[in-house]
């Protein structure tokens, strides 16, 4: 199974995210995004957030109209049926490549958009992933998906770390 990366988005904090014509994706996420929160948002385990063209379609049929980078995702995929993929998959995404690691909790701050959209988003919410290989990433980049760690690649979310 492969998609695209469709959109690749950033804030100063908060939702919604804007639009990038590119990125450098590291361990601490994608550059120039920020969190108000650092206690429920960011870090090494949730440095980038995922969320789909077709979750947002399916916001839609809910009557949810919003578009990519409102629900605060980094990268908003195409073709890529999020909700089947399981903790620990490694995707490749442009030159990067990240490790699911839990599915996001959403916040309460989506309320802004609608006043029941945590309710109606339950279950549909996307991923927070960890950064393995650092790299550019551009819309229009291939996501594929796999299933070992690369070679040269930093310690994952299902993977022994050592103490601090």
């Amino acid at each position: 199974m492969s998609g695209s990366l469709i959109q690749i988005s950033a804030s100063a904090g908060g939702m919604p995210k804007s639009p990038l014509a590119s990125a450098l994706v590291t361990a601490q996420g994608v550059a120039g995004d920020r969190q108000r929160n650092r206690k429920h948002h960011g870090g090494a385990d949730r440095a980038v957030c995922l969320y789909s063209e077709e979750l947002y379609e399916w916001l839609r049929q809910q009557g949810v109209s919003l578009s990519p980078g409102q629900v605060g995702e980094n990268f908003t995929t195409r073709g890529i049926d999020l909700l089947s993929l399981p903790p620990g998959e490694y995707l490749s995404v442009g030159e990067c490549v990240i490790q699911l690691c839990s599915i996001r909790v959403p916040c309460r701050q989506l309320n802004m958009w609608h006043p029941d959209l945590l309710q109606i988003i339950e279950g549909h919410t996307g991923w927070l992933a960890r950064v393995i290989v650092p790299g550019m990433v551009k819309p229009g980049d291939v996501i594929s998906r796999g299933r070992e760690a690369p070679s040269q690649s930093t310690p994952g979310c299902f993977e022994p770390r050592p103490l601090a």
